[in-house]
């Protein structure tokens, strides 16, 4: 089966329609979303709407709970804090109550009990899985909570990435910028498909991953989108101006 991993679409539906697509053309047979729908950019009601309708399962991610009244808004730079208050009038009382019942991660993939899908990590939704204090936490958590769990799918970073640690413990051993990798069963994987809506590795194109479960293989695909549509869009909506310059950058 292949499945399709999602995250941190923020308000970007040209980023959003092209990963979309990529999917379909590939075969994909299910998606999940690991959060972060809202936020930052300007269609929050059509990737919301777009994202429920095409996922099998979605965890919410921190600007969703910022959108909803769940998390202070005072945490978020100025930039974030601008986006997620301008969020929350712009969008329908539908789409907002929408976003405020996301589930809560971490959670096992239904279709697969070996995978667990969190925006975060598994100990903390809102934790950035960057460092290797967090990795080690991190599987710890899985060691404690998710014992028969091959691989830990998390988002909330913007940059994609893949981590591996043996089943009977070890040091974890970082894989960046893999766009393929034979999942060896000996193994526990961290893996993070990056952003669809804003990429933050340098590289402007949308990111996401796809999860093969018959050949064990991942796959990190980057799509182009219509970034200057995007950046129009930010302009016309009084969004700040900054979040338009960084699509082009990629970070």
């Amino acid at each position: 089966m292949k499945i399709g991993i999602i995250s941190d679409i923020h308000s970007n539906l040209e980023a959003l329609q092209a990963v979309l697509a990529e999917i379909d053309s590939r075969g994909v047979e299910a998606v999940v979303c690991l959060g972060d729908l809202v936020g930052y950019n300007a269609d929050p009601d059509a990737c919301v709407t777009s994202v429920m309708s095409r996922s099998a399962q979605v965890v919410r991610g921190n600007h969703d709970k910022a959108v909803a009244g769940i998390l202070d808004v005072q945490w978020f730079n100025p930039a974030a804090r601008a986006a997620a208050l301008w969020t929350r009038q712009a969008v329908r009382p539908d789409t907002l109550a929408t976003i405020r019942e996301l589930a809560r991660g971490p959670c096992l993939l239904a279709v697969d009990q070996s995978v667990v899908l969190c925006h975060g990590t598994p100990f903390d939704e809102d934790v950035y899985l960057m460092d290797e204090g967090s990795v080690l936490d991190t599987y710890a958590a899985l060691d404690a909570e998710f014992p028969g769990a091959r691989i830990c799918f998390n988002g909330h970073t913007h940059v994609p990435l893949v981590v591996r640690r043996p089943r009977v413990g070890g040091p974890p051993q970082v894989i960046r910028r893999a766009e393929s990798v034979e999942l060896d069963p000996r193994m526990v994987y961290l893996v993070n498909p990056g952003s669809v809506g804003q990429p933050r590795d340098g590289i402007a194109s949308a990111s996401f991953g796809i999860l093969d479960t018959g050949r064990m293989v991942y796959t990190n695909v980057r799509t182009p989108y219509a970034v200057q549509e995007t950046q129009r869009k930010i302009r016309n909506a009084g969004l700040p101006a900054s979040l338009a310059y960084r699509l082009a950058e990629g970070r």
